[in-house]
């Protein structure tokens, strides 16, 4: 059997995103539309920023082509020694970084990481919640589902009272390149 040609892969990729929420993480997608999206992000550098915890409006599945990537599944709990986040619903705008911020509760989360390699695969529903660090190098193939609800979740951290805004969108994020 011949290995998986990434190349033939790359030449399929169009409407490219650049600096998708963290800096070096690029995202294309994968031939043309229908019932679902196949984006490919590529990291061009070791991906040091945290992306915060955050959920999907969709499934997805993906398979890491190159390097590696360290998901990390934030996990509902009552234990003590946990850290308190503020839940806020996030209102998708119709594009990449347009958001509305609706805070809606705090509650006690704590991470569970696992690392996947080239040739691992994994998935999430659209409530699970995560954040993830690439590799420098890492190619990751996305399979998204449909979309489920025009809204998703992020968690902020919730000290002396009051939610630590992590989450932001900047200008030289999400830059769209012209085919």
């Amino acid at each position: 059997m011949d290995e998986f040609d990434i190349d033939h892969l790359l030449k399929m990729s169009n409407s490219i995103v650049k600096n998708y929420a963290i800096p070096g993480l690029n995202s294309s997608l994968i031939g043309g539309n229908g019932r679902g999206t196949v984006r490919l992000f590529e990291c061009s550098r070791e991906h040091m920023e945290p992306i915060i915890p955050h959920s999907h409006r969709f499934d997805f599945q993906c398979l890491v082509l190159a390097g590696s990537v360290k998901n990390i599944i934030w996990n509902k709990t009552n234990k003590f020694d946990s850290d308190l986040f503020m839940i806020s619903e996030l209102n998708f705008g119709g594009d990449f970084g347009k958001f509305e911020e609706t805070e809606i509760s705090t509650c006690k989360f704590y991470p569970d990481e696992k690392e996947y390699f080239e040739g691992d695969f994994y998935s999430m529903k659209s409530r699970d919640i995560h954040s993830i660090f690439f590799s420098r190098g890492a190619k990751v193939l996305m399979f998204e589902g449909p979309s489920i609800s025009n809204s998703s979740v992020i968690l902020q951290p919730y000290v002396d009272n009051k939610t630590v805004p992590t989450f932001r969108v900047d200008k030289w994020m999400f830059e769209r390149i012209a085919p």
